[in-house]
């Protein structure tokens, strides 16, 4: 197994344990909801972001919080089992942006806290954009036993031309 693979289960393992950690809390769309009630994630996102937040996230907020649920889940499976990897990375950084965001987005902190620039979520997206960009992440997956059946998808699901082929 090449690093690239592990970079990619791990990427998964992490919206993985993210999504298990919500499913496992029954309470977690009623907590979601009640810290956007309260002005969480509202009040720290950046200006333009902050119109979404009310308008569209906090009147749904029970349900943004099941979405959240199940595309952690849908994207952790995906990358762990290399099932349409790139849509996947995709996902995986549209997913990181929108957290980064609601939790203020990206600036310099004052070094006396945690990272403020360089963020777990900055890092997954970059690391999600190496992902998509390699074909060695797509090794020993899902992509790549459907690129050998089904030659013309190589391209499209590992990133490299079918071997012998066009």
């Amino acid at each position: 197994m090449n690093g690239m693979v592990w970079v990619r289960v791990l990427v998964g393992a992490v919206w993985l344990n993210g999504a298990v950690e919500k499913l496992l809390n029954p309470e977690f769309p009623q907590q979601f909801a009640t810290s956007l009630e309260a002005g969480g994630f509202i009040s720290v996102a950046p200006p333009f972001f902050q119109g979404f937040m009310q308008g569209t996230v906090a009147p749904n907020a029970e349900l943004f919080a099941q979405l959240m649920r199940a595309g952690e889940l849908a994207l952790g499976i995906a990358l762990i089992l290399g099932l349409l990897t790139n849509l996947a990375a995709v996902g995986s950084v549209v997913l990181s942006l929108v957290i980064m965001l609601s939790q203020g987005g990206v600036r310099l902190g004052m070094g006396l806290g945690a990272p403020e620039f360089l963020t777990v979520n900055v890092l997954v997206a970059l690391i999600s954009v190496v992902i998509l960009l390699s074909p060695a992440a797509k090794a020993l997956s899902v992509d790549a036993v459907l690129a050998r059946r089904s030659p013309g998808l190589s391209p499209l699901l590992t990133n490299r031309r079918a071997r012998g082929g066009t």
